[in-house]
């Protein structure tokens, strides 16, 4: 990354691990760089410190984020859903709803993805599909379906005890590590209970992953 400052796209993709703390000192400086020309990019920060308030003020100490998640993504869900009047009576007033579900929805995804990677880990732990081959903690690759609410996606991965730890870059596809790294996970039997959840599209066992074979 150079250091005379990030492109639009590099500050978009590190304000959550700014927001978060988990960004370097370095990466931060650069995205405050940036941010005081970029106007777009002072929203995108803005937001995502309201929804990092929410997290902090929802998720608790205990080790399964389960209860947090639900109140937290039942608000973001609640908030996407426009009233039918809205679509029904303002013609083409529904296009700027349009924009900010999208914004809403990644952003969630985002602020999940962060949250669950264990809140510790550094920007570059965490990688898109696309990305450099790189040895992997993701034993299952997961596809759900596109009206997936948060709090399901959030649901599905506590019941099964897994974390995102890479997806595709516009989050169509997750690959899935268990949350205690030092035990061997049953991969066929976790991929046989995704498969039997509602809104799940794919759940496949990732060749040459570690974890018991099937």
């Amino acid at each position: 990354m150079s250091d005379e400052g990030l492109s639009h796209t590099q500050t978009w993709d590190l304000i959550p691990w700014v927001v978060n703390g988990t960004a370097t000192a370095g990466q931060r400086a650069r995205v405050e760089l940036h941010l005081r020309d970029c106007a777009d990019c002072r929203r995108e920060f803005a937001l995502q410190q309201q929804f990092q308030a929410g997290l902090r003020e929802d998720v608790e100490a205990d080790p399964d984020p389960r209860p947090g998640l639900e109140r937290l993504f039942a608000r973001i869900d609640a908030d996407t859903v426009p009233p039918a009047a809205a679509i029904t009576h303002r013609g083409g007033g529904w296009l700027p709803w349009l924009a900010a579900a999208v914004v809403v929805q990644s952003v969630g995804l985002a602020l999940l993805a962060g949250l669950l990677l264990g809140r510790g880990a550094a920007p570059d732990d965490y990688r898109t599909f696309s990305a450099a081959p790189a040895r992997s903690e993701a034993v299952i690759r997961l596809v759900v379906a596109p009206d997936t609410t948060l709090a399901a996606l959030g649901e599905l991965l506590a019941d099964t005890r897994l974390h995102i730890v890479e997806s595709t870059a516009d989050n169509g596809a997750f690959g899935l590590a268990p949350r205690d790294a030092t035990t061997s996970p049953d991969v066929a039997a976790t991929v046989a209970e995704l498969r039997r959840r509602p809104g799940v599209l794919l759940a496949e066992p990732i060749a040459g992953a570690a974890g018991k074979a099937p």
